[in-house]
């Protein structure tokens, strides 16, 4: 087939399969035998894989089904938790509760795999601009999933307004909704950025992307994450960061609802509390990756490529049939309550409302630039994969002029799509999206790359959307289970960042500069992802339960600097007896003469107090909304891995020479695009 039926057809003509025959529904054996045969430690090769199946093969009706159903399920837990699971999990905790926003919580994952499936559409069936050399979409199996990059930002964003809703004195219920309807606003415009860059020359794409950026940005995206997984896995983000503050904190604290005895317990596993690293939570959470390792060692290739999904299938179950004292780890009140079918904007309270804040868009920009740099590699592996273009292995770079632009091309059309569908998955109410790149490791599993599974993945994860249930039992799963689940997929990231700096010459004793630049780069990167309250001291501290008061305070940028009004506070000295240099509380004035003492009235005075004790951060009467806005760029860029570790990579390569001996070396691996194995 010529690029011309291709254009004309969209890739449509894959679909046409025949089912009135045995063959044409089922296949032939081979195909099945091979996904179906599950293996031993102990065994050598094993079924002979299927022959290889192009972009443009026609496949039997179950093929094509069981080739998409593999696809969508080593995504789908991804999806959702990156889809609004952790975004709305947050506003569910009792000291910053938001009905509205956690209330969308099934929802959110319904509507991220809907979006997810109807993006990966647009993706695989590839369609030129009329009148121009430019298409949309890359034509191949390039699934599309809720983006890792852009999840600690929406978190942040969403819980920030509820908080300056508190700190103003204004209705809470609400206001994380409209502080994650900021973070899609803010997305929205930010992704003109990635289809600007996906109508550049190619000469100027390759200086945006190098690959040694590109890896240091995506091993910085699952740094980041990994530190939450972990705590998810013990029991709790919330309870994990207060190992060490609840031991202080007051038993009447008016926001320490989880507080009892010297203890904090997790809350996010239905009806169960214990608290953070209780066996129970850590052996759940543990048991899931196990079934994984299982899966690895005897299951069939099928079983492999999905293992994500079939952890997450184990887990829920042995944690459903599993209880504490009586009590269940999961809730199932959101199952009760998600209605049987849901679609776009049909949320419990109707579709998000779209904003718009300024402070958070250059580190959105930023992530978009990620975001980007990963959608080029995963474009070129996929292009690999299935067989469109020829690579040079050694090198890296396709083997012909005609394979580059075919590759050009297919990228081009890749990051249009990308930047496009993220602006559909925003007015939808879902976060940006990108592609998944683990679906390459199932091609190359299964030696299928026809467009066909790609059209049935995305049938499969709209199916999985429209079902509100689905959702809804998703959103119901403990945390500890999820950490298991997350921890793996988050590190997956950082792996495949691993790989990519291997192939940009990190760790070569011929590529001195490469490795220094990642070396300074990365210093930064994970200190700030162990540490980043050196930057911001209200994130993730040991006392973390006071991080609102904390940021007020201090750190390399405190918020009162940026506070015109600090908030008068009437201070209150008790009366008191002095008896002889000895206080003598609780005295009355008269019991203080008949002891011969000082009595001093109480007393009260009104000051303005620059700085936050016991006040949950709300201290600010009025800020200076221009500087406040510069400071919550300037930190979020500071505190966040994969933006401050690129940015100080993307300049120290572009200030520092190539050595004369490992010169031409280094130049010809940064012109090579980089290999990305595993999950946005």
């Amino acid at each position: 087939m010529d690029d011309t039926d291709e254009n004309a057809k969209c890739g449509c003509e894959v679909c046409a399969v025949k089912c009135w025959t045995m063959e044409g529904c089922v296949g032939d054996a081979a195909s099945l035998r091979y996904l179906c045969t599950c293996s031993m430690p102990c065994s050598k090769g094993g079924v002979a894989p299927p022959k290889f199946l192009s972009k443009d093969a026609k496949l039997p009706f179950l093929i094509s089904l069981l080739m998409g159903l593999q696809h969508a399920l080593a995504m789908i837990a991804g999806i959702a938790t990156s889809g609004g699971y952790l975004i709305a999990n947050d506003a569910c905790l009792p000291w910053q509760r938001d009905s509205q926003m956690c209330d969308n919580r099934s929802w959110l994952i319904s509507t991220a795999w809907i979006c997810s499936g109807m993006l990966t559409l647009i993706q695989v069936f590839r369609a030129k601009i009329k009148g121009t050399n430019y298409f949309l979409g890359t034509g191949m199996i390039s699934v599309m999933g809720t983006s890792f990059t852009f999840l600690p930002i929406a978190r942040e964003m969403t819980m920030e307004a509820f908080y300056e809703a508190r700190s103003a004195g204004e209705v809470t219920e609400g206001a994380a909704m409209i502080g994650y309807g900021k973070f899609l606003g803010t997305c929205l415009v930010a992704s003109l950025f990635e289809v600007a860059v996906s109508l550049l020359p190619r000469r100027i794409r390759e200086k945006l992307f190098p690959p040694l950026v590109v890896g240091i940005a995506v091993m910085m995206i699952g740094a980041g994450l990994i530190g939450s997984g972990i705590k998810y896995l013990g029991g709790g983000v919330f309870c994990g960061e207060n190992m060490v503050s609840y031991f202080g904190a007051m038993y009447e604290h008016p926001f320490n609802y989880a507080i009892k005895k010297g203890t904090i317990k997790c809350n996010e596993n239905g009806d169960v509390g214990l608290v953070f690293g209780s066996p129970e939570y850590v052996f759940l959470g543990v048991g899931t990756i196990a079934f994984g390792v299982v899966l690895q060692v005897f299951g069939s290739p099928f079983l492999k490529s999905t293992f994500i999904f079939w952890s997450l299938i184990f887990g829920s179950i042995i944690s459903a049939i599993a209880t504490k004292d009586g009590n269940s780890y999961w809730d199932t009140d959101a199952i009760e309550a998600a209605p049987a079918v849901t679609f776009f904007w049909a949320g419990p309270h109707g579709a998000i409302p779209i904003g718009f804040d300024i402070a958070y868009f250059l580190p959105i920009l930023i992530c978009y630039w990620v975001t980007a740099a990963e959608t080029v590699g995963d474009v070129q592996m996929t292009a690999y994969y299935s067989r469109v273009v020829k690579m040079n292995p050694a090198t890296g770079e396709p083997e012909t002029d005609a394979d580059a632009d075919e590759l050009t091309s297919r990228i081009q059309g890749g990051l249009l799509a990308d930047g496009v569908n993220s602006m559909i998955a925003v007015l939808c109410g879902s976060p940006p999206n990108t592609t998944f790149s683990q679906n390459n490791g199932v091609i190359a599993l299964t030696q299928c790359a026809s467009r066909s599974a790609g059209f049935s993945c995305g049938a499969w994860l709209i199916f999985f959307g429209l079902f509100g249930k689905i959702g809804a039992v998703f959103s119901s799963i403990p945390i500890c289970v999820v950490g298991g689940i997350v921890l793996q997929c988050f590190t997956m990231v950082f792996v495949a960042g691993i790989s990519m700096l291997s192939d940009a010459g990190v760790g070569k004793e011929s590529n001195r500069r490469a490795s220094y630049i990642a070396m300074i780069a990365i210093a930064f990167g994970v200190g700030v992802a162990l540490e980043p309250q050196i930057f911001d001291a209200g994130v993730t501290s040991p006392a973390s339960f006071y991080h609102a008061n904390l940021g007020f305070n201090y750190g390399i940028w405190p918020k009162y600097m940026v506070c015109n009004t600090p908030l008068q506070r009437t201070i209150t000295t008790p009366s008191a007896c002095d008896v002889g240099g000895t206080a003598v509380h609780d005295a009355t004035a008269a019991q203080c003469t008949t002891l011969n003492g000082t009595f001093t009235e109480t007393s009260t005075e009104t000051v303005a107090f620059p700085y936050c004790a016991n006040d949950n951060g709300m201290c600010c009467g009025e800020w200076n909304k221009a500087a406040k806005s510069l400071r919550t760029a300037v930190i979020v860029i500071l505190k966040t891995p994969y933006c401050i570790a690129p940015l100080i990579a993307l300049i120290l390569h572009m200030i520092i020479p190539y050595d004369n001996k490992d010169g031409e070396a280094s130049a010809g691996t940064d012109k090579a695009s980089s290999t990305v194995t595993a999950s946005a």
